[in-house]
């Protein structure tokens, strides 16, 4: 009697090879985490093309508006003509003459200005913009020209005209006037000739005369601006001394340029700055003629004031996208260091899993941010995060605590990265500590680890 056939016990669950070496699976860990990479380039893409849809919006606005404005002057401009002799072969006297002007600018200037800014918005979009308010007041000295190689009647008197420089001009209100030594004149459009001194602006001729120009003691001067621009306005230093109070509501301006403010004052109420600047430290004189260009010079002495956002969002998006692998590297050694020490095994697919919902965070953050703000949006899009991977990893460890201990280091990890984002001088610093703290944990944690075995603890578990 032949012996009754054994029942074939029922198959296990399928075992994937040599996943059980913890070696192993730190490779696949490692491959898994340059994978992801191509996730996050993804999202990088988003936020950049959600930038420049930012910037298209802006100069649609700044079009219609008024962009960044820089103001120089005003300069008074005096043509004459240089005169020569010369003696023929056959002794007759030849007289020769070259057109040139003087550009001269006063002795002192005083800007009061106020910005009226608001936001302007087109879609979810919106720029800082502002309505300039300026008395400009000065005084002209004819002792300027004392040592000017010119004969007072060699300059032509008629056509001597203050030119101010301003960069779109088209946005300057209908009360734009002078006055010069008490009398009212009003402005005309352009700079004229004088465009590779100062490329776009308006001008006033002044006189017909010496005295109508430049009296014995001088002429005063006064010009009341009213004009539109965003984002920055930015003044040229163009007196022997210059001062600009320069006053706004807006709560968080930027200060930039060749000099910074002597004096300033910003609180939730705006800002007020005053500058102070000496004709000795800048690249060019008192006077020059025409045929010097001073353009670069003029340009490259400007300064002034920049209405800045409190934050970018899609500048912060970005800077949250460099940290993403560091928050994928330390969300799976924490999982990986949890199933190596307690025995329980996780999926490469369940780590895919994860490193998705950590992906995800960047382009969350971002779509809440262009509503409510960079602050807001960071701890909503965390909190959605931390939330959805510590009840997955509820699943994946079988253990309340394991799954909140997951979370809370990802918790701890993401205001960790807030703070790191918010000082942002020190993010080299603060990152270069979270590495350094992380391996140091995972050293010690690991130290009973069997390596050579398949994950034993030679003593003690992670219950």
């Amino acid at each position: 009697m032949n012996p009754e056939p054994s029942l074939a016990s029922p198959p296990g669950p399928r075992q994937w090879p040599r996943l059980s070496s913890p070696v192993m699976r730190l490779l696949l860990i490692g491959v898994l985490l340059l994978l992801l990479n191509i996730p996050i380039a993804m999202v990088r893409g988003v936020v950049k093309e959600r930038a420049a849809r930012r910037d298209q919006a802006s100069a649609d606005i700044l079009s219609a508006w008024g962009g960044k404005q820089s103001l120089t002057g005003p300069i008074l401009r005096l043509p004459f003509v240089i005169r020569t002799h010369s003696q023929t072969s056959d002794g007759k006297q030849v007289e020769q003459t070259v057109s040139d002007a003087a550009y001269l600018l006063p002795r002192d200037l005083h800007v009061q200005g106020r910005l009226e800014a608001e936001s302007r918005h087109r879609g979810i979009f919106e720029v800082p913009v502002y309505v300039a308010r300026l008395e400009l007041s000065g005084h002209f000295d004819p002792a300027d020209l004392k040592d000017w190689p010119v004969h007072p009647e060699d300059i032509d008197w008629k056509h001597a005209e203050l030119l101010l420089g301003l960069s779109e001009p088209r946005t300057l209100q209908a009360d734009a006037a002078v006055k010069w030594d008490g009398q009212v004149l009003a402005f005309s459009p352009s700079t004229g000739i004088s465009q590779h001194v100062i490329a776009s602006g308006i001008h006033v001729p002044l006189g017909l005369s010496l005295e109508q120009v430049l009296g014995a003691k001088g002429s005063d001067f006064s010009i009341h601006l009213s004009f539109n621009g965003a984002d920055a306005i930015a003044f040229s230093p163009t007196a022997e001394q210059t001062e600009i109070n320069l006053a706004s509501g807006w709560p968080s301006p930027s200060f930039d340029g060749a000099w910074l403010p002597a004096q300033h004052s910003i609180d939730g109420d705006g800002f007020h700055a005053r500058w102070s600047v000496s004709y000795l430290g800048r690249d060019y004189p008192q006077r020059w003629a025409e045929s010097i260009d001073m353009s670069g010079a003029l340009k490259k002495s400007q300064f002034g004031a920049t209405l800045a956002q409190p934050v970018d969002p899609y500048t912060m998006a970005l800077r949250v996208l460099k940290y993403a692998v560091l928050t994928l590297v330390f969300t799976f050694a924490v999982i990986w260091l949890v199933e190596v020490l307690s025995g329980q095994s996780v999926h490469p697919i369940q780590y895919a899993m994860v490193g998705a919902a950590l992906c995800l965070f960047g382009l969350l953050q971002l779509s809440f941010a262009e509503h409510f703000g960079f602050t807001v949006a960071f701890f909503v899009a965390a909190a959605a995060v931390v939330a959805m991977i510590t009840l997955y990893s509820l699943s994946l460890l079988h253990s309340v605590w394991r799954a909140l201990i997951v979370g809370g280091v990802l918790g701890g990890l993401y205001a960790y990265l807030y703070a790191i984002l918010r000082a942002e001088d020190h993010a080299l610093l603060g990152g270069s500590i979270a590495l350094f703290v992380g391996l140091g944990l995972t050293m010690y944690l690991t130290r009973r680890v069997d390596w050579s075995g398949l994950g034993r603890l030679r003593v003690g578990s992670l219950s």
